[in-house]
């Protein structure tokens, strides 16, 4: 029989480790000392030995204690549940990652650290949250990463000159009938689907951004709400 003190310090575990053990029941001592002291045995410690190799697979205490006194209880659902724990937490962790790696960069790109920046990044990231799934996040994530910063860059020209245009178009009177509204409108359909990868559930979320959030925020003020609804025009003509 071992004390506390000679259990606790080869197996890495506190005493009152050891003591919160016994309290909830998931594991005993098998005797006690004429001081009442806790003592330890052969078969308690071949239950130590199971109870720490089961923590250090991240099971909680409670499905330990169910494992073990279920009489070899089969550990491939327990095991299962908790890959995918693992697996939601390694999800959120990649897009707090890719957030990170997207504020650094709009950083980077403008020189100094402007505190509206933050602000405005944090926004943006929080909005396109809110609206896509984690798989979809992550594919768009992948076709930033296939497209490289030049692409990244070259889309954002392309943007940015095609709304220039159309709004030039607009703003000088040209009806979104004229051919050359209806030109646009086709350019700017195919950046869209360049966007969404022609994925429908993707581009139903940026739908629901736009709609919900309305023109100004969703498009960060890159697109006026006179402009969208021209563009709308000029699509369904």
């Amino acid at each position: 029989m071992r004390r506390i003190g000679e259990v606790a310090a080869p197996t890495g575990l506190t005493v009152r480790t050891l003591h919160h053990y016994d309290e909830i029941g998931l594991l005993a001592p098998s005797g006690r000392s004429e001081a009442g002291h806790r003592l330890y045995g052969d078969d308690d410690l071949r239950r130590l030995y199971r109870i720490v190799a089961l923590r250090r697979l991240g099971l909680a205490l409670g499905e330990i204690g169910a494992l073990i006194d279920g009489d070899g209880a089969d550990l491939r659902p327990v095991i299962r549940a908790q890959l995918e724990r693992l697996d939601a937490e390694a999800a959120v962790r990649e897009r707090l990652r890719s957030r990170l790696t997207r504020l650094l960069a709009a950083l980077d790109g403008a020189g100094e650290a402007d505190p509206d920046l933050f602000l405005e990044a944090i926004e943006g990231m929080t909005m396109f949250e809110r609206y896509y799934t984690p798989d979809q996040l992550a594919e768009l994530e992948q076709r930033r990463d296939a497209l490289g910063e030049e692409g990244m860059r070259r889309a954002e020209a392309d943007w940015a000159a095609l709304i220039a245009e159309a709004e030039a178009l607009r703003a000088g009177g040209v009806e979104p009938s004229d051919p050359r509204a209806r030109a646009v409108a086709e350019r700017w359909g195919a950046l869209v689907e360049q966007f969404t990868g022609g994925d429908p559930a993707i581009r139903a979320s940026l739908r629901e951004m736009y709609e919900t959030e309305g023109v100004d925020r969703a498009s960060r003020g890159a697109v006026s709400p006179a402009l969208m609804s021209w563009i709308g025009a000029a699509s369904a003509d």
